[in-house]
């Protein structure tokens, strides 16, 4: 991997247009298992069956298939709504609960606010964060390190869940994974999550950028380096149990050799409707000087609910610094799964086993950078680029369309439109799933951040710097 952005983020904004469309939202609910017994923390006690409320928006990019398009109608225009000061750098999107919007910082808090006023409503703390990074770890952009990722929701237990990289006592880096009630911020699981490292690797060289996935009453966790890739380490996804701390499950990249980072650039890993859990992984470390030869490096994989590798499709491309995991793979209609790296070819594969369906080159010209978005009703993908603009890929064609200029963030679609954010110099730009025409660019109030994330309860969540 290499470094994608540097930036500074501290004030979550909410916008009219995105508060509206959470409204409408309701992706797909991951069921789990009942509420957990008090063991699984010294604290916890058990909780009323909550309801689940119409307006959901649960994970990075909204459902499991990590599409990011939600039903409803979008107003042509957005103003702020209200801003609220967090006093710290938020890197992953927005998550929402009826009328309660969820945020991890970089100052180990996950912070609860009101939907409609940004009123907080609660905080919780995980611990110290990692400061002095580069000089800790060798390398790394984020300082202070704590929570990077998406946090994730468990709709049917009303329990949202963050994992922050966290000093202890004794000066040791260990990731942290939390459970908190959404009622009331209060904890209801707490472990740590470290992967199980070979000798001599340490959890300083880790960064736990992915986004979180809830599914088969499990957290999925993923891993990759530290901004320069220094240090000894492997990609992993780990898998903890919702309701039992110290379960957990893993998965490690490139066992035989080093790398392979699951980074996703802050997307999250998609879950399949049997529960198959798919990650796209970077290359190897250090970089091959052909293509890359390790075991599932620049990879598509699939994987089982406790991580066992059912397929693998490795970028016949990719070699170097050409990561497939510049994106999380998005899960498309027809049983088929979307990925897309920094070679610039897209790959459409069998869900069921990974082979290849199609492959479309020159997607974006420069890196793809962030999880695409999918429209069902046009059938187009919209895949942000680094270089700038919004490249629109017609699935049913299997052809590129336009590039739609003026934002380059990670977008999503509402109701028919495509909005997506723009960096470095901020803003909200509205599209057609066409690419006809551009509807709106909204650039007031805007957070003093170099990149920022729309979801349907802020547009102003921004995107993290990245190994």
């Amino acid at each position: 991997m290499r470094a994608q952005w540097m930036l500074r983020a501290g004030v979550l904004c909410g916008a009219v247009l995105l508060l509206a469309a959470c409204t409408t939202a309701v992706p797909e609910v991951t069921s789990s298992s009942p509420r957990a017994p008090a063991t699984r923390t010294a604290t916890a006690t058990p909780a009323p069956t909550p309801t689940i409320p119409a307006t959901l928006w649960s994970s990075y990019h909204s459902d499991q298939a990590r599409t990011a398009s939600v039903s409803g109608t979008a107003p042509a225009s957005a103003k702020q709504a209200w801003r609220a000061d967090l006093s710290s750098a938020v890197y992953g999107e927005p998550v929402v609960f009826g009328d309660t919007v969820i945020v991890g910082t970089e100052s180990d808090d996950v912070v609860a606010l009101d939907r409609t006023t940004g009123r907080r409503l609660w905080a919780y703390h995980l611990g110290t964060p990692l400061t002095n990074v580069a000089q800790r770890a060798g390398c790394g952009n984020i300082d202070p390190l704590g929570i990077t990722s998406t946090l994730a929701i468990d709709a049917a237990r009303a329990e949202v869940f963050a994992v922050g990289e966290v000093v202890g006592s004794d000066g040791a880096v260990h990731h942290n994974l939390v459970g908190l009630a959404i009622a009331t911020g209060h904890p209801l699981l707490s472990e740590s999550v470290d992967p199980p490292l070979p000798a001599g690797e340490q959890t300083i060289n880790l960064l736990q950028r992915p986004g979180l996935a809830v599914a088969n009453g499990r957290v999925y966790i993923g891993y990759g380096g530290n901004y320069g890739d220094c240090g000894e380490y492997h990609g992993w996804l780990v898998g903890a149990s919702e309701t039992q701390a110290g379960s957990l499950v893993s998965f490690e990249v490139a066992r035989d050799g080093q790398g392979g980072a699951i980074w996703l650039s802050g997307g999250a890993p998609a879950i399949g409707p049997d529960g198959s859990v798919y990650v796209t992984t970077g290359n190897a470390n250090p970089f091959p000087p052909g293509l890359d030869p390790l075991e599932q490096t620049e990879s598509v994989v699939k994987l089982s609910p406790t991580l066992q590798v059912l397929a693998s499709y490795k970028d016949p491309a990719a070699g170097g610094d050409e990561d497939l995991a510049t994106g999380n793979p998005v899960l498309l209609p027809g049983g088929l799964v979307f990925a897309v790296g920094k070679t610039d070819n897209g790959y459409l594969l069998q869900a069921s086993d990974l082979s290849r369906v199609a492959e479309i080159s020159g997607v974006c010209g420069s890196d793809p950078d962030g999880g695409p978005a999918y429209d069902p009703a046009t059938q187009h993908l919209f895949v942000p680029c680094r270089g700038g603009g919004i490249q629109i890929i017609d699935v049913g064609a299997r052809t590129l369309g336009p590039v739609l200029a003026g934002a380059n963030g990670a977008p999503i679609v509402v109701g028919g439109t495509v909005w997506a954010s723009s960096y470095p110099g901020g803003g909200l730009s509205e599209f057609s799933t066409n690419g006809a025409r551009r509807f709106s660019n909204w650039t007031r109030g805007r957070c003093p951040t170099s990149r920022r994330r729309p979801s349907p309860a802020g547009c102003c969540s921004s995107a993290p710097p990245q190994a």
